[in-house]
């Protein structure tokens, strides 16, 4: 199916629903009634707008006609004619109730008149007093972060909230793991977004805090969402008030390191229209160091002999960033039912990164060096090793060079997307339809100076790379939802996505003052992605037990080329899949539920995994793609429990996973010139077993504490000669490796070993009110985990807020530090056959951050501490987002 197609089927579907809406609105039957009134205020005698009415069935309290009132406070419903219940709302007042609703005799007209509503009396001088909504709250397959109550991420970005979100792990690199799991899904308000893809950690970089209402989490998603995404779906829900007249929220911060930003998050409603805009403007400066030690077999092919280099690199980097993120849309209400909301987003961000490698190399006969001890060892003799002082054990004589190598790059990236989006409901929520098209289109450009200086032998050698990227994509998408009655339904949808990125890549000597393209290094890479799909569910409730199942199929054509490479230039995958899905619950009672869940899911290879051509900062230590890679398939399941007391919830999940043709980076090292290559492969099988555990207690009035535990067990079981095979492959195709394959095992190294250890990740959040302030402290700790080729150490880290209210709860002044004590750092080693490496690496830096919100029209909830059950309950799996 092709783009115009696409199109027009779109179209089809979506006309007869607008055009059968619209004629809805006008037919009037003799078997309706008409319905209105006026809503006002008991204290003003003044007319309420946006106040909530809603029309239920008495005889099984369904919803049949509901409206918010006008800026007169007057309303107006057509419904059926039968033994009806009036109910009208809003916040911090009294529900008005009217059962039953008068109904003349032989007339189709009820006039409620003037309709008085009564502050509730809890409400006093504007500080509502109900039950805190709690940082986190829970279904049984969905967990929801709420930003704001958080102090640690004031001033902060996307990426430093997930790292603060129950379950999640952001690492050094910005890759974002699910209960240790690589490969997850990151979608924005619900959709795949150029700012949030999967891996793209710049983009989440870019989005302010201050703009995101909530992130939820779905471990186990049903066949309603796409299949990527081994380890679950992450949701960013940005903010957008649909309240009357004008409103929002300015923040500005400042901090150390050197950062600045400002935000705004802006609305205004005015009857049908209601316009949405959020901007944000960040300057950030990202200090890091790193240091690494390798020890490796060097083989000299003209004399024969093999001879030990001992490598120290220490490497500092500065990442200067200024990010321009802008949304903004309108939603137009046909009805209380019909909406059609259509957004721009645009981000523009501008980087000048630099960076300063610097080498010691010492070279000697094989058995030479001191250091030499670290081969021999197990694991876990080296756990606890200390490598500072390694290079006071190496005989000085043995120094052969001293190489400085300095990085100087720009980086430009512009995002724009566009989406329109229809929404109608029909007798009821449950009853809808959603339909959406959405473009996005991107543009990145990165260029580097490099200049490699050996000290000993006083040569100076300049190099440049320089990589374009576009990546354009359109994305189509229907869902429909019907209930069968009150306790089952059905639903369906279908989904179109077509994407293409172009990646242009070269590097170049300078030679003579003549700049020569480096052959191996340079490239035009294509890739072409189209995934059509379409799904279908049914749920049922029997009393306290429900069950949903769905099945989802996908057919996914993946195409890369390779434009300058004789070998292997084409690469083509088609395949189609189905991806079934279920879940069970048992509600035992309204706190007290169980849920057993299954899914299967997919991850795709993507851009950069396929991509063989992409960084040359480091020209001893390389990281590419593999054009050859699959994809690897997880199937997933959940047994879940969540339990309510009056001031604690639990949350507990017991999970496995299976995963086929697991895709990890591997490290290659070339023995003959001293280099290494990190390569995504397909490497085995892995199995994960775990027990994920939140408890939030509340019974202090003072006081307010959270805790997540993450303990799972990680086997991977590898197929030797596969991936022997895949390495090869690689090599002779990519990389125009010319020898057999006994020439092949004598040059490189990429031992790998089958692990099976347990590991696991916490942290428990405490938050003391007092003196009409909040004192928020955060433990965090990573586990350390072994891996087929090493092990990564553990990671502990502290997070410290304090926030105050001023100018009558308008303006929140908050004070937060990341990471108090500067230990949130990646440290571990690799071992292989011939090689040994240690290293160390701090991306980011403690930081400390100010941050003022001002709040326009807009109250600030002084909430008396409780416990939000959020639902317990069956409701077709809870994801809709």
């Amino acid at each position: 199916m092709n783009l115009k197609s696409t199109i027009i089927l779109f179209l089809s579907l979506l006309c007869p629903v607008l055009i059968f809406s619209q004629k809805a609105n006008h037919q009037f039957s003799p078997n309706q009634l008409i319905v209105k009134g006026i809503v006002t205020d008991q204290a003003s005698g003044q007319p309420m707008e946006f106040a909530t009415v809603a029309i239920l069935d008495k005889s099984d309290s369904s919803v049949v006609g509901g409206a918010m009132t006008d800026q007169n406070g007057e309303f107006e419903l057509r419904v059926p004619k039968k033994d009806l219940i009036v109910t009208i709302e809003f916040i911090s007042y009294e529900s008005l109730v009217i059962d039953p609703l008068p109904i003349p005799e032989g007339g189709q007209l009820v006039d409620l008149g003037n309709l008085i509503m009564h502050p509730e009396s809890t409400v006093l001088d504007d500080i509502e007093i109900v039950a805190e909504r709690s940082e986190t709250t829970f279904t049984l397959d969905k967990k929801v972060f709420t930003v704001g109550k958080d102090l640690a991420n004031r001033g902060g970005t996307a990426e430093e909230i997930l790292d603060n979100v129950p379950s999640v792990t952001v690492d050094i690199d910005g890759n974002v793991s699910l209960r240790g799991s690589e490969g997850v899904r990151l979608m924005i308000d619900g959709r795949p977004s150029s700012l949030a893809g999967v891996g793209n950690s710049n983009g989440l970089r870019s989005i302010p805090a201050n703009l995101i209402e909530k992130v939820e989490v779905i471990t186990n998603p049903s066949a309603r969402y796409e299949a990527e995404g081994m380890a679950g779906i992450i949701n960013i829900v940005l903010k957008k008030n649909q309240a009357g007249g004008f409103n929002g929220a300015v923040d500005a911060n400042l901090g150390y390191p050197e950062r600045a930003g400002l935000s705004a998050n802006l609305n205004y409603r005015k009857n049908k229209l209601n316009w949405f805009a959020n901007y944000g403007i960040n300057h950030r400066t990202g200090p890091g160091y790193g240091k690494t030690i390798q020890d490796q077999l060097i083989y000299d092919d003209i004399t024969q002999s093999e001879m030990r280099q001992i490598s120290f690199q220490d490497r500092e980097h500065e990442r200067q960033s200024l990010s321009n993120s802008i949304r903004f849309g309108a939603d137009y209400f046909f009805s209380e039912k019909e909406q059609l909301t259509a957004s721009l987003v645009y981000r523009k961000s501008d980087d000048n990164n630099y960076a300063v490698l610097d080498y010691k190399d010492y070279l000697g006969p094989s058995q030479s060096f001191g250091i030499q001890e670290l081969w021999t060892m197990d694991s876990e003799e080296l756990k606890s090793m200390s490598f500072d002082n390694f290079e006071e054990t190496i005989p000085s004589g043995n120094l052969y060079n001293i190489t400085r190598r300095t990085d100087d790059e720009i980086e430009d990236e512009n995002n724009l997307e566009y989406s329109l989006r229809y929404r109608k409901e029909f007798s009821s929520r449950q009853h809808r339809l959603d339909a959406s098209v959405q473009f996005r289109e991107k543009s990145e450009t990165e260029g580097s100076i490099f200049e490699n200086t050996e000290e000993l032998f006083n040569t100076l050698e300049l190099q440049r790379s320089n990589n374009a990227e576009s990546d354009k994509s359109w994305l189509f998408r229907v869902d429909y939802v019907h209930p069968l009655g009150k306790d089952h339904k059905w639903e369906a949808g279908l989904l179109t996505s077509f994407k293409d990125i172009k990646n242009d890549y070269l590097v170049e000597d300078q030679i003579d003052d003549i700049w020569i393209p480096v052959v191996g290094l340079s490239n035009n890479f294509i890739y072409d992605e189209d995934v059509q799909s379409g799904y279908l569910i049914y749920g049922n409730t029997l009393n306290k037990f429900g069950f949903q199942a769905g099945l989802r199929g996908e057919h996914s054509i993946i195409s890369t080329r390779l434009l300058q490479s004789e070998e292997g230039a084409d690469n083509k995958i088609d395949y189609f899949n189905l991806f079934p899905s279920g879940h069970v619950n048992y509600n035992f009672t309204d706190k007290s539920a169980l849920q057993l869940s299954y899914s299967r899911r997919v991850r795709r290879p993507r851009f950069w995994d396929l991509n063989p051509f992409f960084t040359f900062s480091d020209n001893r230590n390389f990281f590419s793609g593999n054009p050859y890679i699959n994809p690897q398939f997880t199937d997933s399941y959940e047994l879940g429990q969540i339990q309510y007391w009056d001031d604690v919830s639990l949350s507990a999940s017991m999970f496995y996973r299976t995963t086929d043709a697991s895709i990890q980076r591997t490290l290659i090292v070339d023995n003959t010139n001293g280099t290494t290559l990190r390569v995504p492969l397909n490497i085995g099988t892995v199995d994960d077993y775990g027990l994920d555990i939140t408890v939030s207690f509340s019974g202090i009035k003072w006081l307010r504490l959270d805790g997540n535990w993450n303990i799972f067990k990680n086997k991977l079981s590898i197929n030797s000669e596969d991936v022997f095979s895949e390495v090869y492959d690689y090599y002779k195709a990519v990389r125009s490796f010319s020898g057999d394959e006994e020439s092949f095992n004598e040059q490189f190294d990429y031992a790998l070993n089958e692990t099976d250890n347990i590991t696991w990740n916490g942290r428990i959040t405490a938050r003391f009110t007092f003196w009409d302030s909040d004192l928020q402290l955060r433990t965090n700790y990573r586990g350390a985990r072994e891996t087929s080729q090493g092990r990564r150490r553990g990671i502990a880290s502290v997070d410290l807020g304090w926030s105050k209210d001023f100018i009558n709860k308008k303006l929140t002044l908050t004070l937060s530090a990341r990471d108090l004590f500067n230990s949130r750092k990646r440290n571990g080693f690799t071992l292989l056959d011939e090689y040994f490496s240690q290293s160390e690496f701090q991306w980011r830096a403690r930081s400390l951050t100010l941050t003022a919100s001002y709040r326009i029209n807009q109250k600030k909830n002084r909430r008396r501490s409780g416990m939000n059950r959020g639902n317990g309950g069956f409701e077709g799996g809870g994801e809709e987002f």
